[in-house]
């Protein structure tokens, strides 16, 4: 137990306490790009790593980073920063580079926004010239001391932009007779692996929709996370189809809602 306290104080210490930097040679990565975060959905489910997920944590998902990588994310609208730990992968979206925690997503003020321009470094990359905001203190000290026996990847200096979808011919099915007075649901999409989920959700909600999770139980195939539009109004399904084929959409399914 002391030992660990020796180590976790030490970690404070040498990256957190307001210090000058300089970035190390290869050991370093930074990346710009969209980030977006994922919430008490998810709570009590496994992440890549195994761990379990937890949105009250300082965590979050990278495509390729070693899990236990520490990284500061910083929201360029803001330059509000946070410490988190990736323990996940994803996103799985061309135009996405970090998934973080709501927790992590509170603290770089983008719950609304849902998505922010960020700038991502491993500690060992970041060059400052005045103290760590007490943002990032606070981030580390919420933030348990993880190691690593895999590298940080090398340099690497990338910018990735928002990603537009063509306008689709959107397949509805099934052919059902849409009364007026009815509402309907549309679903978008049905996955076995919820991180896939949370992909379609975002492109939804960056798209103007307000989108939906449903869990559902298979009791052949086990639980499934689909993706809906619930509650549109009979007299605003045709519109609404539109809407999505105009945002690359290309086939749904609809259901009457009781």
């Amino acid at each position: 137990m002391k030992k660990n306290l020796l180590s976790f104080v030490l970690f404070v210490a040498v990256f957190v306490i307001p210090y000058y930097a300089q970035a190390q040679g290869e050991d370093v990565f930074r990346q710009d790009g969209i980030a977006s975060w994922y919430g008490k959905e998810f709570d009590g489910r496994p992440t890549a790593s195994g761990e379990i997920f937890d949105s009250s944590k300082l965590t979050a998902a990278h495509p390729s980073l070693p899990f236990g990588t520490m990284i500061v994310v910083t929201n360029q609208h803001n330059n509000k920063k946070v410490l988190v730990r990736v323990n996940d992968r994803g996103p799985f979206v061309p135009s996405r580079i970090i998934d973080v925690s709501m927790a992590a997503a509170e603290k770089l003020d983008m719950i609304i926004t849902g998505t922010a321009p960020v700038k991502i470094e491993s500690i060992e990359s970041i060059v400052v010239s005045s103290p760590v905001t007490e943002t990032a203190k606070l981030s580390a000290a919420e933030t348990p001391s993880v190691t690593t026996s895999q590298p940080v990847s090398t340099a690497v200096f990338t910018s990735q932009p928002l990603i537009t979808y063509p306008p689709q011919q959107i397949k509805i099915t099934p052919a059902i007779k849409i009364m007026p007075n009815k509402t309907y649901r549309l679903q978008l999409g049905s996955y076995k692996i919820a991180r896939n989920a949370i992909d379609t959700f975002d492109r939804l909600k960056n798209s103007g929709f307000n989108p939906a999770y449903e869990r559902y139980i298979d009791s052949n195939n086990g639980e499934y996370f689909r993706v809906v539009l619930a509650g549109i109004r009979g007299t605003d399904v045709q519109l609404t189809v539109e809407k999505l084929g105009a945002a690359g959409f290309s086939e749904a399914l609809i259901r009457e809602e009781r």
